[in-house]
Formats: structure tokens, C-alpha cells, sequence
């Protein structure tokens, strides 16, 4: 998670009236990610592989996206350099980047992302992250 992320205080602890994008292809992870934004009040919509997700991008507006690292068609890094390479409105979108390969992808080689969480994720931390980047 970045120092900028850690310190910001959401002023509204919910994350009502927000859209976000999770991709995660593991069903169980992904079920448990939406379960818990939405429990925040947001309304997710969820992409299981980089393709998917790159479709749902174009079709809707989303303020925060999460994303796991390693997917069936690329990684994590493939899709926040082409979601940072769109027009200003989509590459601007924060996201937060997922992982239980923290070896392979380690904090530091996730620079484009906003903020980084290993798994198994801290349910608080990953709240506060993802409240903090959408309300930004």
C-alpha cells in the first residue's frame, strides 16, 4: 500500500454510490471480495481473467477496480498497463493490486497500482484501502 493510500481518512466509511471492478479468477476469492465491497454499499461487478475485465472497463464506469496478480490469461501487470495506457477518464481509475504470489510479485514491481495487499488479505486494511482510493 502506498504512504499517500495509509494516510488518507475517508470522510464517508462506505463506498455507496460507487462502482467497482474486481478481477479475481478463483470463484471462492472473488466471492469473498464482492461480498465484502458490497457489504460497504458498493456496486461490484467482477471479471474472472484480464479479457473480461478489459470489456467490462469499456462498457461501464468504474471508480475503483481490484485486481489479483496472477490470471488465466495474463497477470495483473499486463491489465494496469493497458487500463494506464486508455484515455484520461479510464486510466486514472484507482486500483489495488491482489496477490498470494507475493515472491513473484512483489510490492515493488507493482508500481502502476495505487495499493498493494498480499493475501490472505487484512479484511480492515483492505476496507480502509479500497474506501480511501474510491473517494479520492
Amino acid at each position: 500500500m502506498s504512504a499517500a493510500a495509509a494516510q488518507r481518512v475517508p470522510t464517508d466509511p462506505t463506498l455507496a454510490g460507487c462502482a467497482v471492478l474486481v478481477i479475481e479468477d478463483h470463484p471462492d476469492s472473488r466471492e469473498m471480495l464482492t461480498e465484502v465491497l458490497k457489504s460497504l454499499r458498493a456496486r461490484v461487478v467482477a471479471a474472472p481473467n484480464i479479457a473480461e475485465a478489459e470489456d467490462r472497463v469499456g462498457l461501464n464506469r468504474f471508480d475503483l477496480i481490484v485486481c489479483d496478480m496472477k490470471l488465466p490469461d495474463g497477470t495483473g501487470l499486463d491489465f494496469i498497463r493497458w487500463l494506464r495506457g486508455q484515455s484520461k477518464g479510464i486510466r486514472q481509475i484507482p486500483a489495488i493490486a491482489v496477490t498470494g504470489y507475493a515472491q513473484q510479485f512483489p510490492a515493488n514491481a507493482v508500481t502502476d497500482f495505487d495499493a498493494y495487499l498480499p493475501k490472505p488479505i487484512n479484511l480492515d486494511q483492505f476496507c480502509n484501502v479500497a474506501v480511501s482510493l474510491a473517494r479520492s
